[in-house]
């Protein structure tokens, strides 16, 4: 049960100071683990006991050593008092009694230097277990050691970075970052600094096993009650999962520490640069600032001279180059380096590798700069698309840096010739056809020349839409919605009185749609008409009947290209018969393909 006392400051720290010069303290002998008993001082920082029997860190806790151990019931929230450094005194919220020790849990955190006077309160008694008792006038008050770590805190900046977030010059360099430590409370000493990799390990030999340690223990390691400078054991072998040799074994990491220089205040600075040599170097990736340092105070623990030792840390990405040393086999252009291309308006694509964001810098077309206008529809992804461009052989020079600020220069080359067309083979009587790419001009009559084409039909889902051709005409039929143009993605039925092959010059696919969905939407709980459209542009002309690949020269199957389907058909203009399109099927350049979705979506 919790209880409030008014009590007089000026009476209070008075009563205080006369019982120090006239009272002893408390003896402070407890009982350890072992069998044996070893000295232990009556500290500020702990509340209860673990499993281990050792003290459990809590800054609103003061951890009383009795020289024998003490009757739980004779200590309450009541009967304890203590008095601040600022002479006010702090509300006891909960006790603990677990034999010699008396924990008290106060109310309000206690400063990280803090030495609270502790005394037994007026018409209270505390006890042993043999009934011996004492009182405020035969106890006295006792000042607390303080037991509290000192409070650290780490900021980065001064890194090479030039973006926001992760990319800011506080978490990300290709060469040099500051550190920046502040602390509650003097420290004995400037603080230790030491940056390791995000991966670093190790392997401890404990009761005869190996147990594997990585950075969370190196972080652990350094915080604590320790009689000198902590470290793990002497010839640790650390790593940080490098190879530089290929022979797959991990590169030994040897640690470089050093000590923060100190300013005005309780605040020391440090600036980090990589350490030279391939040992102690540090590659790139994601790296872990260790700051730690030693409070000024000192007591006893388990018969040793200890202090507290207090870590802070902070994170950064060191980026010292693009990706890998192989950077350019990675980087994606087109056109290829040294591609033939046929369009009358191509586009140029240039995507660069890199964890970090990247920005061209520079990028010259035929000696002419251009790089303010690309625009960038992926992460590190851009393009240019001209209005036109000259055929004949085009040179791109590209000069990019990332948000380390790490750059690199490559170049390619392609020519563009002029380009063929796309080529339909229709058998006479009913053809299912699409186009791998939207026709220059999509209207029905400037598709569909050829006399001998009678009819063309389209399905959205929906409904039908048809057009019919009568001498040389394109006509509408009011049953039906008008079909006056054609898209990529759809299938079509046409209706040829022979064998025919219709030329439709095709546009090359926008590049704004690369990487969205090459199909239409499709109607959940029905069929769909779908086209075979080629999404980068290298099977638009004479490429009808052509398995469709991917970019990288793929078949791409029915399952890649339409999803999770329910069933699927081709349709076969010379048997007159619908073909199942299984899964694995391969996808055929200008095929019209029939999907049914079951109502739940494909």
């Amino acid at each position: 049960m919790i209880s409030k006392r008014n009590k007089s400051l000026v009476a209070g720290i008075a009563f205080a100071v006369f019982l120090l010069l006239v009272v002893m303290g408390i003896t402070t002998l407890m009982p350890s683990v072992s069998a044996e008993n070893d000295s232990h001082s009556s500290v500020t920082g702990y509340f209860g006991l673990d499993d281990d029997g050792l003290p459990i860190v809590d800054r609103h806790g003061i951890m009383l050593v009795f020289d024998g151990e003490i009757a739980p019931e004779t200590v309450s929230v009541d009967t304890f008092e203590v008095s601040l450094n600022d002479g006010s005194f702090a509300e006891i919220v909960e006790t603990q009694v677990d034999g010699a020790y008396v924990f008290l849990k106060l109310e309000d955190e206690l400063a990280s230097d803090a030495t609270p006077i502790v005394g037994i309160a007026d018409g209270e008694e505390v006890q042993d277990l043999a009934g011996n008792s004492t009182n405020k006038r035969k106890l006295g008050f006792l000042q607390i050691k303080d037991g509290i770590a000192p409070r650290l805190t780490v900021a980065l900046s001064g890194g090479s970075g030039r973006g926001t977030g992760n990319e800011g010059p506080d978490r990300l360099t290709r060469d040099i970052i500051d550190v920046r430590i502040t602390s509650e409370e003097p420290l004995q000493g400037a603080p230790r600094v030491v940056v390791v990799c995000e991966s670093l390990k190790w392997t401890e030999s404990v009761d005869g096993q190996d147990v594997g340690r990585d950075v969370e223990d190196f972080i652990a390691n350094r915080k604590g009650a320790f009689p000198s400078k902590p470290q793990e054991p002497r010839g640790t072998d650390y790593t940080c999962g490098y190879d530089a040799d290929g022979d797959g074994m991990d590169d030994p990491f040897q640690l470089t520490e050093d000590i923060a220089n100190s300013r005005p205040g309780e605040v020391w600075e440090y600036t980090w640069r990589n350490p030279a040599g391939s040992t102690p170097g540090l590659r790139d990736g994601e790296l872990v600032v260790v700051a730690y340092g030693r409070d000024k105070s000192r007591y006893d623990r388990y018969g040793e001279d200890v202090s507290n030792w207090a870590v802070a840390t902070g994170g950064f990405g060191l980026d010292t180059q693009f990706n890998s040393r192989n950077f350019l086999q990675g980087v994606r252009v087109h056109p290829a380096d040294g591609a033939t291309v046929r369009e009358k308006r191509p586009f140029v694509i240039i995507e660069i590798p890199d964890a970090t964001s990247v920005r061209l810098s520079s990028v010259l077309f035929d000696g002419v700069e251009i790089a303010n206008e690309f625009q960038k529809v992926g992460f590190n992804e851009f393009v240019y698309w001209p209005l036109s461009i000259n055929q004949g052989e085009h040179e791109v020079v590209v000069d990019a840096s990332d948000a380390a600020g790490n750059s690199i220069k490559f170049d390619f080359e392609f020519k563009t010739v002029q380009r063929g067309d796309f080529v339909l083979e229709l058998h006479p009587g009913w053809n299912a056809i699409s186009f791998p790419s939207t026709p220059v001009n999509a209207t029905i009559d400037a598709v569909f020349t050829e006399p001998s084409i009678e009819a063309v039909i389209g399905w959205d889902g929906n409904g039908w839409s048809l057009a019919t051709q009568r001498d040389g005409t394109w006509e509408s039929n009011p049953q039906y919605e008008t079909l006056d143009v054609v898209r990529m993605g759809s299938g079509y039925w046409v209706k040829s009185s022979g064998f025919i092959r219709q030329p439709v010059p095709l546009r090359s696919y926008d590049p704004s749609l690369i990487g969205k969905p090459i199909v239409p939407v499709f109607q959940p709980g029905g069929w769909n008409f779908f086209g075979v459209a080629d999404q980068d542009s290298d099977q638009i002309e004479d490429h009808f009947g052509e398995t469709l690949k991917d970019s990288a020269g793929n078949p791409v199957n029915a399952h890649d290209y339409l999803g999770d389907y329910d069933v699927a058909f081709v349709w076969d203009p010379i048997n007159r018969r619908f073909e199942r399109l299984l899964p694995s099927t391969n996808m055929t350049i200008g095929d019209g393909v029939w999907v049914y979705y079951s109502p739940t979506g494909g």
